[in-house]
């Protein structure tokens, strides 16, 4: 069978437009049990230019002064007010998803999840769009212990029933990095988040629509002719 992983962030769905006041929100909410923290709330840019590593990652990096303990807190406070907002269809869904992973679903390919994000939040996307029928398993990391997509990505060939293939669709370096890791086909979705990391690749799709034909060229190519 034909898996397809597909990260989230940029790739599906953008949270840029509500990032920035789910994190607001959130720290809001933090200090409400933290009152003596004095935290500085970043702005969309800061957080959008750190979205695609993993979470634990981008909190680290946003508020350095904070305990990994108190840290890890934040984040469930921020990935809260972020699901729910997300749920509210407030970020935007990128245009042909809905349509072109039901192509994808019909055609019989095993639709998967990779992204760095909380489990919460990748729920939250698929739900509020109706998409979540459509995809064969939802991994976050946190489910099994993995630090990164590379470490997702081995795990889902190894565990993946009748796994022939799979399949990487993401927006960044980093979803290009666990591709070539892993020795599998990319797909560089260039209406992301930041095409420039990944102008280089071999298969580019310049809209989501155009990822069935892409696929269909990936298995041409690695499927032995008789």
């Amino acid at each position: 069978m034909i898996y397809i992983a597909f990260d989230i962030d940029g790739t599906l769905y953008d949270c840029s437009p509500v990032v920035g006041m789910a994190f607001e929100q959130g720290i809001d909410a933090f200090l409400v049990q933290h009152p003596e923290l004095n935290l500085r709330k970043p702005s969309t840019d800061e957080i959008m230019k750190l979205v695609g590593i993993p979470v634990d990652e981008i909190f680290a990096s946003l508020f350095p002064a904070l305990s990994h303990k108190l840290s890890h807190t934040l984040n469930d406070y921020c990935t809260v007010k972020l699901a729910e907002l997300v749920l509210q269809q407030k970020g935007t869904l990128l245009p042909g998803v809905v349509e072109t992973v039901k192509v994808l679903y019909n055609r019989g390919y095993g639709l998967v999840t990779a992204s760095n994000g909380r489990k919460e939040y990748v729920e939250a996307v698929l739900d509020a769009y109706k998409l979540r029928q459509y995809f064969f398993t939802i991994t976050a990391l946190e489910d099994k212990h993995l630090h990164d997509k590379t470490q997702l990505l081995a795990y889902y060939k190894e565990s993946l029933p009748h796994c022939d293939i799979v399949i990487m669709a993401g927006d960044r370096a980093n979803d290009m990095v666990a591709a070539h890791k892993n020795n599998v086909p990319f797909i560089a979705c260039a209406f992301g988040h930041n095409d420039e990391e990944i102008a280089q690749c071999r298969w580019i799709a310049h809209s989501f629509y155009e990822i069935p034909d892409i696929v269909d060229s990936i298995i041409k190519e690695m499927k032995p002719v008789d």
